[in-house]
């Protein structure tokens, strides 16, 4: 186990540094949300291995020869509503336990015909008139007249076997020992789903995670199955008071100094709640109980505990956390596909590389956690309560809300018997998330027509909570799953078909189970040097792509590199008549010819005004084959950011390592609205995966470039727009006001010119793009206007390069 364990965690720390990559985030909102979920079941998983590397069976002390036997009072409570028939078998076990001992009713109702069975029975009958402290008030009530040096508290629904006291008093022979508890088992869990999946919760509980704590001393106090030292429960003033008592009861114990054992033996039998009403009910009060313990108790006991019992009390009652975090996952799905917000901008593949072998070796260690379950049927997948607890999510939310808002909730007894109906107005909250969830699926993938790798992501993981909560909300449909069962196991096929799958997961289980433990370790071992080879390989493969990127690729993203000009382009587009020449100066190169390793020039498309734009995937495809750059520039239709037809065609070709800059163009609007514009059409690009595609924002007005800028993430490329002055005063009168707005914004800096020149391209046009650089190096490239006879393609002009090229 402890091999298995750092295996785990040596996975869960390579994929949390992957994970941190400032790259990742999407949406902040909905991306701190998720890792704030993702973080929390870590934790979890982490504290499950904690208690497994600490499995301990405790060894009772030898009693001496002939020692006199100890002095115990056995009790049980009643309470009005209670079954007679449940109290009754309960009074009858105790009284049939070999050990000597008392036993003891404390009934809150004053019951005449329990009063009698107590007669019958001979166990001490005892009520009271000031019913205050509920069920911790009852118990110390009848503590005030027991006489015993021990005492056994259990609750009505629990039948213990004769031997319970032989399998516990030998731990007190140990002195420090303050109480001892056993696992607390059930007997019905078959009688509804919500019965199988309350039980499944404990099962994990009652096995590896206490007899974990055997080994901290910090064995928790359960209200049935505990025997404690009456020594040390009067040192405290009795049985503490509130929703979880025994809890808090342990709490007090641990902080005076007692020890706690745990010992993992199965001497008694209650009832799990097998109704969602009365599963609700208890989970309300324990969530509540325990949510008001670590805020109220927790911090006075503090100072008194081991560090490791400090841990323990922390961590225990954040279980009930978990319905914030299940609200956290099934909110954010809907809320991403209704926004159009999505929280991680991250490979799938890559998520799966390093997510799927951290889950795998999670499995396979509770897996093998499952040799310490206390029964022969309790190991299992445990489905039903996986589902039947993210269906309380808003149940534990409301414990955790009436913490915060101090609103008491009532002591009442968990139902443990009655007739099994359907329940669908418990189901109400579940059932709207389901049909939310359903929604915004349906809406994202068919009313707004997106097909992107995340969205996709996000509409599989609404339907899957969908899926869970569902089958949670059939789950409590008792009368209904009756009927079903009566109806499908009627058809003999069907019966026979479910018998022998049962015959046969019972005959191949054991075979299945020995074999995956034998080889868990060579198991995890294998796949954690198969995910690192993987990994490396991965890393390996991008560095390759990293070091092997073009220039051209470079430069579009960057700007850095040469400076490259262009013109518009006419028709068949000829190479601009320029050629750079190696003199050594102060000067960049500035050109370009068709020779191969020369330099790419830009080619402006410009498509005409359409509701509809096309993209000339033809043109630019001939262009990129020529090795030269095109600059695509094209109106946004109003009121029409998302164009899919020209989406697809674009990301088509920069996937297919087109080099492409992208130049839109919106219609006048107030800089609120233009911003918000800009940063839908590129988040619609980068919500299908692909990053690549490079932006060149044109300012709508020159002379309030800060107040439309859409933000640094959201542009490649400034353009300067001088096309309308006139060359003479093309610098003063257009481009330095521009720059000096641009050089004001720290997040501008940084970004590569572009300059429209109004112009037309002459072979001699080097010597004032000479002039251009050398005064302001941040414009990285030209674009000239429409000349209006083509350039002589015979004339070749030489500029100079960069020194000691």
């Amino acid at each position: 186990m402890r091999i298995l364990v750092v295996i785990g965690i040596a996975l869960l720390v390579q994929f949390f540094w992957w994970f941190a990559d400032s790259d990742h985030v999407g949406y902040a909102p909905l991306y701190w949300l998720l890792t704030f979920s993702l973080c929390y079941k870590m934790l979890r998983m982490l504290h499950e291995w904690y208690h497994y590397v600490h499995v301990k069976e405790p060894i009772a002390p030898a009693v001496a020869p002939g020692a006199p036997l100890r002095q115990v009072d056995m009790l049980t409570t009643a309470c009005p509503g209670e079954p007679h028939d449940m109290i009754i078998r309960s009074l009858e076990a105790l009284v049939a336990v070999r050990y000597p001992h008392t036993t003891y009713l404390c009934d809150e109702g004053n019951d005449p015909v329990l009063r009698a069975v107590c007669d019958r029975l001979g166990v001490v009958h005892v009520t009271r008139t000031e019913k205050k402290n509920a069920k911790a008030g009852n118990i110390n009530n009848a503590l005030r007249q027991a006489t015993g040096e021990f005492c056994v508290v259990l609750d009505p629904d629990h039948e213990v076997t004769p031997d319970f006291l032989d399998q516990v008093m030998a731990y007190f022979e140990d002195p420090t020992v303050g109480y001892v508890q056993v696992v607390q088992a059930y007997g019905n869990q078959k009688d509804s789903l919500v019965a199988r999946g309350a039980a499944e919760q404990t099962y994990h509980f009652y096995g590896p995670l206490m007899m974990g704590m055997n080994s901290y001393n910090t064995v928790q106090a359960i209200g049935a199955n505990c025997t404690f030292r009456r020594l040390a429960l009067d040192g405290i003033g009795g049985h503490a008071p509130g929703l979880t008592e025994d809890m808090h009861t342990a709490m007090r114990l641990h902080a005076a100094g007692w020890k706690s054992i745990y010992a993992p033996v199965v001497v008694s039998r209650g009832l799990v709640p097998s109704s969602l009403g009365a599963f609700y009910m208890q989970q309300l009060k324990w969530a509540r109980g325990t949510f008001d313990l670590l805020a109220h108790v927790y911090p006075k006991l503090f100072k008194n505990f081991s560090w490791r019992q400090r841990v323990h009390y922390f961590t225990l009652p954040l279980y009930f956390f978990s319905g914030v975090v299940a609200l956290i996952d099934i909110a954010v799905p809907v809320a991403s596909l209704l926004l159009l917000e999505f929280p991680w901008h991250l490979s799938l593949p890559e998520f799966a590389l390093h997510m799927l072998p951290v889950t795998l070796v999670g499995l396979l260690i509770r897996y093998n956690a499952q040799q310490w379950l206390r029964e022969p049927h309790e190991p299992g997948l445990h489905l039903a309560g996986g589902f039947l607890r993210i269906a309380t999510w808003w149940v534990y939310s409301l414990g955790l809300v009436y913490t915060f808002l101090n609103v008491k909730v009532p002591y009442i007894p968990t139902p443990k018997e009655g007739k099994l109906k359907n329940e669908w107005l418990l189901c109400l909250p579940n059932l709207l998330l389901a049909f939310l969830s359903i929604g915004a699926a349906a809406y994202s993938m068919q009313v707004q027509g997106i097909r992107g790798p995340y969205t996709k992501l996000m509409a599989t993981l609404a339907l899957i909570n969908a899926f869970i909560l569902l089958v949670s909300v059939l789950m409590a449909q008792h009368a209904l799953l009756r009927g079903l069962r009566s109806l499908l196991w009627s058809a003999r096929p069907l019966h026979a078909l479910k018998q022998w799958v049962e015959s046969l997961l019972a005959a191949g289980g054991g075979i299945i189970t020995r074999r995956l433990r034998t080889g868990s370790v060579a198991f995890a071992t294998g796949l954690a040097i198969l995910h690192t080879l993987t990994s490396a390989g991965v890393v390996l493969v991008q560095w390759h792509e990293q070091v092997s990127i073009s220039d051209d690729y470079i430069w579009a993203h960057t700007g850095f590199g040469p400076m490259r000009i262009g013109q518009p382009a006419a028709g068949a587009v000829a190479p601009l008549p320029v050629q750079a020449s190696p003199v050594s100066t102060n000067w960049p190169g500035i050109t370009w010819d068709s020779s191969p390793g020369a330099t790419s020039q830009l080619i402006s498309l410009e498509l005409p005004a359409s509701a509809s734009p096309q993209v000339p995937v033809a043109a630019i495809e001939e262009i990129n084959q020529r090795g030269d750059i095109p600059v695509l520039t094209w109106t946004v239709p109003e009121a029409a950011t998302e164009n899919r037809a020209f989406q697809e065609q674009v990301l088509r070709l920069v996937g297919h390592e087109n080099q492409l800059l992208l130049r839109p163009i919106f219609p006048p609007s107030p800089p609120a609205a233009h911003r918000t514009a800009w940063r839908k059409l590129v988040k619609s690009y980068r919500d299908t995966g692909d990053t690549t595609v490079v932006w060149v924002w044109t300012p709508p007005r020159p002379d309030s470039i800060s107040a439309y800028f859409p933000g640094s993430a959201n542009v490649t490329w400034v353009a300067s727009d001088c096309r309308t002055a006139s060359a003479q005063t093309l610098t003063a009168a257009c481009y330095a006001p521009f720059r000096q707005q641009v050089a004001a914004q720290i997040e501008m800096q940084s970004k590569p010119i572009l300059l429209l020149v109004p112009q037309p391209y002459t072979p001699n046009s080097y010597q004032w793009v000479k002039q251009l650089v050398g005064r302001y190096p941040e414009v990285k490239a030209v674009l000239f206007s429409p000349a209006s006879r083509p350039p002589s393609t015979a004339q070749t002009v030489r500029l100079p390069g960069r020194p000691g090229s």
